[in-house]
């Protein structure tokens, strides 16, 4: 039992009386207990911790402002989005990379579909397509179209047909066939002087490829603008 004592006589009386024993005197008791005492301690150390927290440097953005961290698209399966173009025909990346078997050099042009499709799964999320063309010093002139992800279908033996159109006339069937290495996400098209010669006098491609369990898929590819030059700058 605790003890405490009386303000009136100082004799030593319980905690719980109501009256002191000793001389009569009326107790007043205070109406927290020990509990909450505790308790209202804790909960003082607590925001003691919590104020003297340095605030963190991190930065969040609201409308008008800008943020001091950079997007990061590792963990996406979405592509980043198209750069804002600020001169005509900066949608085409020229590049030329040195053959390491002939110390020549691969030309090679390339431009991003437009519009994006979606597959299901295992291959759902937006994406984009590509066509490229490239000037080899061992494999000669090729027209590549890639996507991202997914299976188009073409036969190993026969190869296959896919339709393009060129502006607003009318659609044309070329040849194609798979890569050497079997890949499903790629297709060497051909008649590449056919095509090349159309393009240059067009400014919208559209390529329709039958993909797997996903039917026939169309690409748009804005080609205005190609620069001779900047694709074979020996010519």
């Amino acid at each position: 039992m605790a003890l405490t004592k009386c303000k009136e006589c100082k004799a030593e009386i319980s905690t719980r009386a109501d009256v002191c024993p000793h001389c009569g005197a009326k107790v007043k008791r205070n109406s927290m207990g020990c509990g909450s005492l505790i308790a209202l301690g804790i909960f003082v150390i607590v925001l003691i911790a919590v104020l003297g927290k340095p605030t963190s440097n991190h930065r969040v953005s609201t409308p008008g402002t800008s943020s001091t961290s950079t997007p990061s698209y590792a963990s996406s399966t979405n592509p980043p989005p198209n750069p804002i173009l600020k001169e005509p025909g900066d949608q085409w990346l020229y590049s030329h990379p040195i053959d390491s078997m002939t110390d020549k050099e691969v030309h090679r042009a390339s431009v991003l579909s437009t519009n994006t499709v979606n597959f299901d799964f295992p291959y759902s999320g937006a994406q984009h397509a590509t066509l490229s063309l490239r000037t080899h010093p061992r494999y000669g002139k090729d027209l590549i179209f890639q996507i991202q992800k997914g299976q188009i279908l073409c036969s190993s033996y026969d190869g296959c047909l896919v339709q393009v159109r060129f502006d607003d006339g009318k659609i044309q069937k070329f040849r194609a066939s798979e890569p050497a290495d079997h890949s499903s996400d790629t297709l060497f098209i051909r008649n590449y002087h056919g095509f090349v010669g159309k393009m240059l006098k067009s400014k919208l491609v559209r390529i329709t490829v039958d993909v797997y369990q996903e039917g026939n898929r169309v690409f748009e590819f804005d080609v205005s603008d190609f620069s001779v030059p900047k694709y074979l700058p020996d010519k």
